[in-house]
């Protein structure tokens, strides 16, 4: 072709890419108009770059049966195509054993498709390829076949095509911010028609995935899987969660979306990970999944990041009307507590027990925040994650609860069948609190306390265990930092010193024993140690010399020492019980 007619042949196609704004025609019009303008050229293939895999991907093609390749990805510096994109030089590939050596390192299974897209495994007699260059690097790359072993390519040739990429790009970069807005306008409306119908959820996700022609499953941020565009989708997000949860992690922490690949069996598959985010948390992840040599549009990747919002306005609208229902349930609650038992508050007691009181049990449990040192924001905002943890654990859990919110301290009421034994109803309790714990800590970064208190059988006693599960806190608070649980039975006697000011309790420890504890400090005795162990066995001589480790006539002699030291005739009745009170007293001082 002489010189005039290549110019004309690319000002027409330069017409022709811009005739249009939409990125699928004008790569459709791009790819043709390659080969009027490369005289001689018999196929041509337009690479784009994926940053998220990493590879270049056929993205549209003549000569080529895009059905099969479509699926051929390279790596950077694979074949002729990732050697230029690697280089980002133009490059001559004049003879057959030059583009032979160019492909000779391209994986089985591209091989495979490749010579499924061209009918035979034939390689071209000679090819150029040019690197679509843009301010921020290269982009793609632009391929074109000679199978005709009389015709070469040569330096005007690829100066021409160069000449080409370069318009190319500037009709790719303003289709693509066209079809961008455009397509992320259609996945908006049309995610947001269902939401506004009230689809929910459900019909949100199905609706993607209709979309975007793919699976999709969504999670919250615990990783409890919400929703799922099929059963297939379904199976796939629990393989997510046994086999990749440290995936679903990362994909969660990322600021727009990534992606990763995932083996079931001999099966490889591609999931892209979208993070459901507000301004102040990542409410969830979007996954789509898609066969390992599947690649999701780059438009309907910003397409989804952008939409991401609608699928973050619905979860929002579900844990709202979980806590909602969580409030109704405190009003009720408050009532029993510190209003009056009315038939109003009964009645709803009992539709939300399955219709009845009688053949329930009852049992409180208070909550409370350890963290009182934060400022009203900061408890604010950690909150709203533990009432979603909450919310969460609620859901799963057998016993209808009522939760009574005030600040700092949460009351639940659990109401459950008589004919489940007590020390079972507990231990479901302990264990769901003991997670709660644990789970608020890593998720919230609180520190959280819980009393429980014991079992009551009529709602006018339910006061009674609201107050075991204070006295329990109360412990926690001010003694035992090494449990961050108590029930109100493993509290015993000590419950009675909880109410009483420390000064009163230190006063008596000081008037009954006083004197013992000054003699062992002046004299670095054992008096008061072998005092506890001796009324801890009964003031048995014998089990106290034993569990001390010394002779019985050692043991004789500290006793008379100690009636010295407090002068007393005997240790025994009266004066016995009051000093096994002040040693407990002081255990629990010292505590």
């Amino acid at each position: 072709m002489d010189t005039e007619k290549q110019l004309r042949s690319l000002i027409n196609s330069v017409q022709a890419m811009t005739s249009t704004l939409h990125i699928d025609e004008v790569l459709d019009q791009l790819i043709k108009e390659v080969l009027n303008v490369i005289d001689g050229s018999n196929a041509s293939v337009l690479f784009l770059y994926d940053e998220k895999i990493g590879k270049l991907y056929a993205k549209a093609a003549a000569g080529f049966n895009m059905k099969y390749l479509k699926h051929a990805l390279l790596e950077p510096g694979e074949g002729m195509s990732g050697k230029t994109f690697v280089s980002q030089q133009g490059r001559i590939f004049s003879t057959h054993d030059d583009t032979l050596k160019g492909m000779t390192d391209i994986n089985k299974e591209t091989k495979k498709y490749y010579s499924q897209a061209r009918g035979d495994m034939e390689y071209p007699a000679s090819a150029i390829c040019v690197p679509l260059m843009t301010k921020k690097g290269c982009i793609g790359v632009l391929t074109v076949d000679i199978y005709d072993e009389n015709v070469v390519f040569n330096a005007q040739d690829l100066k021409l095509l160069e000449t080409f990429a370069v318009q190319a790009v500037i009709a790719i970069e303003n289709a693509t911010l066209f079809s961008k807005s455009e397509r992320t306008q259609r996945v908006h409306e049309a995610l947001s028609r269902v939401s506004l119908s009230q689809g929910g959820l459900e019909e949100i996700t199905k609706t993607l995935a209709s979309l975007v022609h793919a699976e999709v499953i969504v999670f919250n941020e615990f990783f409890d899987m919400l929703e799922a565009s099929s059963d297939h989708a379904s199976a796939r997000g629990r393989l997510l969660i046994q086999q990749y949860p440290q995936e679903l992690s990362n994909g969660l922490a990322q600021e727009k979306g990534s992606v990763c690949n995932i083996r079931d069996h001999h099966i490889q598959e591609r999931v892209y990970f979208f993070p459901v985010r507000t301004d102040q948390r990542a409410m969830g992840l979007i996954c789509i999944y898609l066969d390992e040599r599947e690649v999701l549009d780059p438009l309907d990747q910003f397409a989804i990041e952008q939409a991401s919002m609608i699928f973050a306005l619905e979860m929002n609208r579900r844990d709202k009307s979980s806590y909602e229902a969580l409030t109704y349930s405190g009003y009720v609650l408050d009532q029993l507590l510190y209003g009056k038992l009315d038939e109003l508050t009964v009645n709803e007691i009992a539709r939300t027990t399955s219709g009845a009181i009688e053949g329930r049990q009852f049992f409180l449990v208070q909550l409370t925040i350890e963290e009182s040192l934060m400022s009203l924001k900061e408890i604010s905002v950690k909150k709203e994650t533990l009432l979603r943890v909450i919310t969460r654990k609620l859901a799963q859990f057998p016993y209808k609860a009522f939760i009574l919110d005030q600040n700092l301290d949460m009351i639940f009421m659990f109401a459950y069948p008589e004919y489940i034994d007590e020390s079972s109803a507990y231990e479901r309790i302990r264990i769901l609190f003991t997670q709660l714990v644990e789970e608020v800590r890593q998720t919230a970064g609180l520190s959280i306390l819980i009393g429980i208190g014991r079992t009551v059988t009529h709602l006018e006693d339910v006061k009674i265990s609201a107050n075991d599960a204070s006295k329990c806190v109360d412990y926690l608070l001010t003694k035992n930092k090494d449990s961050s649980l108590l029930a109100y039975f493993e509290l015993g006697f000590q419950r009675l010193f909880l109410k009483t000011e420390v000064r009163e309790l230190e006063a008596y420890v000081e008037d009954t024993m006083g004197k013992l504890k000054a003699f062992d400090q002046a004299h670095n005795g054992s008096l008061m140690i072998t005092l506890s162990v001796y009324l801890e066995l009964n003031q048995n001589m014998k089990q106290t010399a034993e569990a001390l480790f010394i002779h019985v006539n050692t043991v004789k002699y500290r006793l008379k020492l100690i009636k010295e030291v407090l002068e007393l005739n005997a240790i025994q009745g009266k004066e016995a019980f009051e000093l096994q009170l002040a040693v407990n007293i002081d255990s629990f001082l010292e505590n």
